[in-house]
């Protein structure tokens, strides 16, 4: 199949799928066709880019991913290997929400400190 079908049968750009094939997570085969040359994606290649888009929609960035993405293809993925990288995920996560929630309370902090100050301004016009 062409990258057309592929991207429409995995449901994701076109361009999703060239920069995949040029991070080397898909590997299309050449063909040629007079004087052009055609990436051929076959159905393996749609289960490639199902299991791409599972992993970042779990937090993996393309990069993370790429090692794993060999390993799951041909089911040499083993409980381990996957245990370890969610772990891994799991507390760099918990470490982002951590992070935002210390924003959060500051801003929460100097928001209460604008309002008291709007309401001590509003006070002292009003005497």
């Amino acid at each position: 199949m062409l990258i057309g079908e592929l991207a429409k049968n995995a449901q994701v750009t076109k361009e999703s799928i060239r920069h995949y094939v040029s991070l080397g997570l898909l590997k299309p085969t050449q063909t040629k066709a007079g004087t052009r040359i055609y990436n051929e994606f076959s159905e393996t290649d749609v289960e490639r880019v199902e299991y791409i888009k599972l992993a970042k929609s779990l937090g993996f960035t393309l990069k993370e991913l790429a090692p794993y993405v060999e390993l799951f293809m041909e089911n040499r993925q083993s409980n381990d290997v996957a245990v370890a990288a969610f772990e891994e995920k799991l507390i760099e996560i918990e470490a982002k929400i951590a992070d935002l929630q210390q924003i959060q309370s500051r801003l929460r902090a100097k928001l209460a400190e604008k309002k008291r100050e709007d309401s001590e301004a509003s006070a002292k016009a009003i005497n």
